[in-house]
Formats: structure tokens, C-alpha cells, sequence
């Protein structure tokens, strides 16, 4: 609550594996170029976002935000940046790399504009994968349709033997 208005709502759901007759697996991760190959997003103070600081993100398809880039999709590679003590990859993690993302209707931009996630949800495949913050995951968004200044976009992450580690969804708001 802020100012009397309520500004941010949160919702969870949980529940136990069953039996089931439906098994559809995961979408593939896609053929990304080796980490190694790809254009790392830097930590710039006072220009890119304070937290980048503490996350490596390495560009392999799309743009990077306000490059005029108009692909439809975004992605590339994310882990923890820094010193970082290895330890199981939770959700909390998960979530941190998601989120890291610029929302993928940024590289469409030529310039720099205010922007605002409306809505979002994120789940997290279980049982969660046995990785560790040391790990690098892919990352993939697809914009689905994008008009009037909203966006709509879907994206997931995998582990890099490729297992789906969590899905999530975007509504943005652009003023531009």
C-alpha cells in the first residue's frame, strides 16, 4: 500500500504431483552460441540498473535495449556476477535471473523511454533443477503481440543441460 492505494498484488499457488495420462514434455532450449561467444551486457554505474551489478547476462539472440532492434525475440545467457559462493540455485535465484531481463519490447526502441511492468507471473518447474548460483542458464522471451504502447511476452528459462527451470509471462507498458 502506498499512499492509501494498493500497488502491488501477490498470488501463489502450490501443489503435489499426481498421477496423471497427460505427459507433454518442455519446449527444447534453444541452440544458443557458447557463453563464451556472446555479448555481455555490462555493469555501467549511473547507466545500467543497479542490480546488474550482480548479474551476467550475455546476449545471443534480439538486441540489446534502444538499439532499434526489431525482433520479436530476445535471449542469451544469465548467471550470478561476482564473487560468489557456490551454493544450490532456489528460487529466489530463479526469480533474480528472470527478472534481470529488460522487457523484450526494449530493443525495438532507438532511444531510452520510460517503461512499466503492469502485470507478471513467473512459475517454477518442480522439483527444482540441482544447479548451483556457478551455473549459466539460458534465457528466452518472445514477444506475442505488442500495440498502443502495451506489450505482451513470454518467456523461459532452462538449465544448461537444457531442463526447464521456470516459465513466465509480461504485460508491459512502453511510453513511447
Amino acid at each position: 500500500v502506498q499512499g492509501g492505494e494498493v500497488m502491488t498484488l501477490a498470488q501463489a499457488s502450490f501443489g503435489a504431483s499426481r498421477p496423471s495420462e497427460i505427459d507433454v514434455p518442455a519446449l527444447p532450449a534453444p541452440t544458443f552460441k557458447h557463453w563464451d561467444e556472446c555479448q555481455e551486457l555490462p555493469y555501467i554505474k549511473g547507466v545500467t540498473p543497479e542490480f546488474m551489478r550482480y548479474l551476467a547476462m550475455r546476449w545471443s539472440v534480439g538486441g540489446l535495449p534502444f538499439t532499434g532492434n526489431k525482433s520479436r525475440e530476445m535471449g542469451g545467457w544469465v548467471r550470478l556476477r561476482g564473487d560468489v559462493k557456490e551454493e544450490p540455485l532456489t528460487e529466489a535465484h530463479i526469480l533474480a535471473l528472470v527478472d534481470a531481463w529488460p522487457p523484450a519490447l526494449l530493443p525495438h526502441l532507438k532511444r531510452p523511454a520510460a517503461g512499466s511492468t503492469l502485470t507478471w507471473t513467473i512459475e517454477f518447474i518442480q522439483p527444482l533443477a540441482q544447479l548451483t548460483t556457478l551455473d549459466w542458464c539460458q534465457y528466452h522471451v518472445e514477444i506475442e503481440h505488442a500495440r498502443d504502447g502495451y506489450g505482451h511476452a513470454a518467456a523461459m528459462l532452462w538449465g544448461p543441460d537444457g531442463q526447464l527451470i521456470a516459465i513466465s509471462r509480461q504485460t508491459v507498458v512502453v511510453f513511447a
